[in-house]
């Protein structure tokens, strides 16, 4: 660039693209401000002159080595066409520019964006040089770039008083700006300058002191956000290590010498819901209520007859008639453990007008939804307390492990405190301290709510005990064993208490439908006669199996649940932006 004797700006612009393919036309936009004006624009690459009188929509067609110049009101766009693939060429726009250059009584004012943000593509560098006109002298002339967060310099050339701009890895959609002020003396005439009376030195000192200021406080934001960032980082490193320990050390199942592939009986006398809590680690859910249900069917503290219902289909048209079993209270009295009184009490609720279908239990349960909730949590935890009774259990890791987790919390909470400023100065240079504190501080209730959450995954700190992880492969043996015994050619022969028995702890192992499925097969005849659990019905052996057992599941699922509960849903300075000049462009 060169300031000619008038104050016109003479500019001289070489861009280099990168082509990734093949491209025919390139613009480049010049915003103008009021008094601003582009005039004589050439366009050369390396010794070849572009021609004139090219079109200048974006995107069309033209001679290659021409280009037009259209005048756009605010701006002044240049386009220029070529035939390039896969290759770099650099491009030299060169033009004179008038009405930027402010001249003041005492100084020249030339702010000028030697890259505009309307560029959509980042820079990987970038080098302006600004000739004076006259001879300055040394100490004469100041330079300055915007905006802070560019990383570049300025200096002068080896004469000390021709400005220089550097910079690199520029952004895309960022400016970069150079502004020169040097002595009115050295202009000639102000033709090509605008006039404005009254001294400007000082403004323009004030103004870019308020830059500095600016940038100052950018950077010591930036500096406070990242030692922020410092401190959660080394606050929240911690928390995947700890939940691996966590679960290394309360929540992994031991090693047992276990490889039989069958139980063909069930391996231990515990009820069904405790083996169904077994399996799961602890939790009794709806399975383990039906499963403990059809066990007091079994013992005849409920009775069971096979009934046939009518219900409608098809919206009303149609009434079909299905099989269901329609459940009474028979010896309610004989000595029950505490969540099998539990499930009696909700099942005495239910019946209050009567025998009731099985199909009808949802809708009951619903009646009194609150006090059937609580009775089915007091279900859960007493299941859960009978298999930790029952030693199959380690819960030692609920109370220590989450313990653990937060004295490691508070030890690394208090360590970062006292030395994560000293050690991000070492390692940055610089350090916010009260930032770094305020980072503690709020990631230290972060991780406090981490932690806290991470107390009530079960997995991470309930683990069965040694007799219990045996017990548990033994059972998952007995239930591959209810799974394939449908498949078997024999059978063993089996009374009906057998029989009974294997379709209850079906039901607690989720593998009822296969035992049924048995029991079609290979059982006795006597078995369908006399049973409570078996019995023929309009939709097989087994009766309407939906109903009699996966079916109940699945209208208990959600019926146990409270009706309050609800889902809710020099360096570069200051900002700048005030420069004339800038603009972008791009390549098609």
């Amino acid at each position: 660039m060169e300031i000619a004797a008038d104050g016109t700006l003479l500019i001289t612009e070489q861009i280099t693209f990168d082509f990734n393919g093949s491209f025919t036309g390139a613009y480049r936009d010049i915003p103008l401000r009021s008094g601003e004006a582009v005039l004589d624009v050439v366009v050369v690459e390396g010794t070849t002159v572009f021609s004139p009188g090219a079109p200048t929509e974006l995107g069309s067609s033209g001679s290659p080595n021409s280009f037009g110049v259209a005048a756009l009101g605010d701006r002044a766009r240049v386009v220029w066409h070529y035939q390039a693939a896969d290759e770099q060429r650099t491009f030299t726009i060169s033009y004179r520019m008038t009405g930027l250059t402010v001249a003041y009584d005492d100084v020249v004012d030339v702010n000028l964006q030697v890259w505009g943000d309307e560029w959509k593509v980042d820079l990987d560098q970038i080098e302006a040089m600004m000739h004076l006109p006259g001879s300055p002298q040394p100490g004469d002339v100041r330079v300055y770039a915007h905006p802070a967060s560019v990383q570049g310099f300025t200096e002068f050339a080896a004469d000390g008083v021709t400005p220089l701009l550097y910079a690199v890895n520029v952004p895309p959609s960022t400016f970069v700006e150079m502004r020169v002020v040097f002595p009115r003396s050295l202009l000639t005439s102000t033709a090509g300058a605008t006039v404005r009376a009254g001294i400007g030195l000082e403004g323009i000192l004030a103004d870019e002191e308020a830059e500095i200021e600016r940038g100052d406080a950018a950077a010591e934001h930036d500096d406070a956000v990242r030692d922020s960032i410092l401190a959660s980082l080394l606050l929240l490193v911690p928390v995947p290590f700890a939940v691996i320990w966590g679960y290394a050390r309360f929540g992994s199942e031991p090693n047992v010498d276990y490889d039989r592939e069958y139980e063909q009986e069930p391996p231990s006398d515990h009820p069904p819901a405790v083996i169904g809590s077994l399996v799961s680690q602890g939790r009794a859910d709806e399975a383990s209520f039906t499963a403990t249900m059809f066990d007091l069917i079994r013992r005849g503290v409920f009775t069971a007859e096979p009934i046939s219902i009518e219900r409608s289909t098809w919206g009303g048209l149609r009434r079909e008639s299905m099989s269901d079993l329609q459940i009474g209270l028979g010896n309610t009295e004989i000595q029950l453990k505490e969540y099998e009184r539990n499930v009696v009490t909700i099942v005495e609720r239910v019946l209050e007008e009567g025998p009731q279908p099985l199909t009808e239990f949802r809708k009951h349960i619903r009646e009194d939804a609150a006090a059937n909730a609580a009775t089915y949590q007091s279900f859960r935890k007493a299941v859960g307390d009978g298999t930790q009774s029952a030693g199959l259990l380690d819960l030692s890791g609920r109370y220590k492990g989450p313990l653990v987790l937060v004295a490691i919390a508070l030890v690394v909470a208090g360590v970062a405190w006292l030395v994560g400023p000293w050690l991000v100065k070492v390692v940055t240079g610089a350090a916010n301290e009260t930032a770094f504190h305020g980072g503690v501080i709020g990631v230290s209730i972060l991780v406090g709510f981490i932690y806290f959450g991470l107390a009530f995954m079960r997995r991470l700190w309930v683990r069965r005990s040694r007799q219990g992880a045996l017990l548990a492969k033994r059972w998952g043996a007995f239930r591959r064993y209810l799974e394939d015994f449908s498949r078997m050619e024999e059978a063993p022969p089996m009374s009906l208490a057998i029989w009974e028995q294997y379709l209850v702890y079906g039901i607690a192992l989720g593998v009822a439908e296969d035992v049924l499925e048995a029991a079609r097969l290979q059982a006795p005849q006597a078995v369908s006669e006399s049973s409570h659990l078996y019995w023929y019905g309009n939709h097989g052996f087994g009766g309407h199996s939906s109903n009699a057992i996966s079916g109940i599941e699945r209208a208990l699922n959600g019926a146990f649940a409270s009706p309050s509960s609800s889902g809710g849903g020099g360096g570069f300075s200051g900002g700048g932006g005030g420069g004339g000049g800038g603009g972008g462009g791009g390549a098609w």
